[in-house]
């Protein structure tokens, strides 16, 4: 058995929060831990928990700042100070593997990795320098691109999500033979059929339930959803919206909402605590995850991994990792992205025919169950021993 350290540098990402990201840590770490391997976590940002198993140890810098360059140096210099506590912490408690999950302002793990002798395995989930330059603000881009470089060029191995990420790492002249892709996956363990359906006052027993759960966010297509939704509606009086999550567009839901005269209709659960998560996806008749039109799609979403392992059919868009996890799968029907008519219809056709519901679900769970948060980190350790053994 090894010992891991786990490191994440990126402050806006609390280990213990309910972003998608921050539940990929908590889950990745305790896969480490269900396989008997020891694992201690070495942060910039910790958040709360009662009651967890999990060693997270969040180490803090003096630097802080107001501008956005200065908070851009300030992250850069709290990266230097976990690249030094992870090399404090092989002298207290020797580990044998860095897994590092990629942020960017951090070669934290890299450049440890190189001090200590120890293998590190980086795992990449986005494109962050372009992410930042296109959405955010980015002052120190020159630094951004060296570390990406660094990280990308020293990795013993790395952990890309999709094979769209792959192909931006070897675009970035990655090579190849270093990269694997390792999509998210789900905790089987808890997100299962047998989960007792929450019952919530808004909606009504009867109900037709759609659901959607993450973020709310257009570039999630909850614009689609809604418009989908209301032409759904119109001719199927049982028909109910569950939204679990929340988000900068939840105003605009909000609106669309009260405007379409669908108050009654629509119960919107806001942020849930993800351990209350599966009662109500088992509540869901039909589950969706209705991405828009995109040339760069990505992501691994982690909600088409609930939905499958609840047993839930879905309606999902045909596109990016999305459409290769589900194309040929009985679990779900692939729509062109950003078509309210298609999914409308997709809707009504779901609703009319419970047979067909109902060998969707059992398709559902099958393919979910292939996916536990396990066998992504006998992965990472497979592929960490092997790039050792090579090296």
């Amino acid at each position: 058995m090894m010992r891991i350290a786990y490191v994440t540098a990126d402050r806006g990402i609390p280990v213990f929060g309910e972003k998608g990201a921050s539940i990929h840590i908590q889950e990745m770490m305790h896969a480490f831990a269900k396989l008997g391997h020891e694992v201690r976590a070495v942060v910039a940002k910790r958040g709360e928990a009662a009651g967890t198993s999990l060693y997270v140890e969040e180490v803090k810098t003096l630097l802080a700042g107001n501008t956005r360059a200065e908070k851009e140096r300030a992250a850069m210099a709290q990266a230097d100070t976990i690249e030094d506590r992870l090399c404090s912490l092989h002298r207290e408690w020797p580990f044998d593997l860095i897994y590092e999950r990629y942020s960017l302002w951090s070669a934290a793990g890299c450049r440890a990795a190189r001090r200590l002798g120890v293998p590190v395995v980086t795992e990449v989930n986005a494109p962050l320098v372009l992410e930042q330059a296109a959405f955010r603000s980015l002052v120190c881009e020159e630094d951004a691109r060296a570390i990406e470089a660094e990280v990308l060029r020293t990795s013993t191995a790395l952990a890309a999500v999709s094979r769209q990420m792959a192909a931006y790492l070897t675009d970035a002249g990655t090579d190849p033979a270093r990269i694997h892709v390792i999509g998210n996956a789900v905790d089987t363990s808890h997100f299962r059929t047998e989960t007792p359906v929450a019952q919530l006052p808004t909606i009504p027993r009867d109900a037709f339930v759609v659901g959607f759960t993450g973020s709310l966010k257009m570039w999630h297509g909850v614009d689609t959803l809604l418009a989908a939704f209301r032409a759904f509606r119109a001719g199927e009086p049982r028909a109910h919206l569950l939204v679990c999550g929340d988000g900068p567009k939840r105003g605009w839901i909000e609106g669309f909402v009260a405007g379409a005269g669908l108050e009654d209709a629509v119960t919107m659960a806001g942020w849930v605590d993800h351990a209350d998560l599966p009662g109500l996806i088992a509540r869901m008749d039909v589950a969706t995850a209705p991405y828009p039109a995109s040339d760069d799609h990505y992501f691994s979403p982690l909600k088409l991994y609930e939905y499958l392992a609840m047993g839930r059919p879905v309606l999902a868009s045909d596109i990016g990792q999305t459409a290769e996890l589900l194309t040929g799968s009985k679990a779900a029907m692939l729509l062109p992205p950003g078509n309210a008519e298609a999914l409308a219809n997709a809707l009504r056709a779901l609703c009319d025919d419970p047979a067909l519901r109902a060998r969707m679900s059992v398709a559902a769970a099958a393919e979910g169950a292939r996916h536990d948060w396990t066998e992504n980190a006998a992965q990472v350790v497979k592929i960490a021993t092997r790039e050792e053994a090579m090296a």
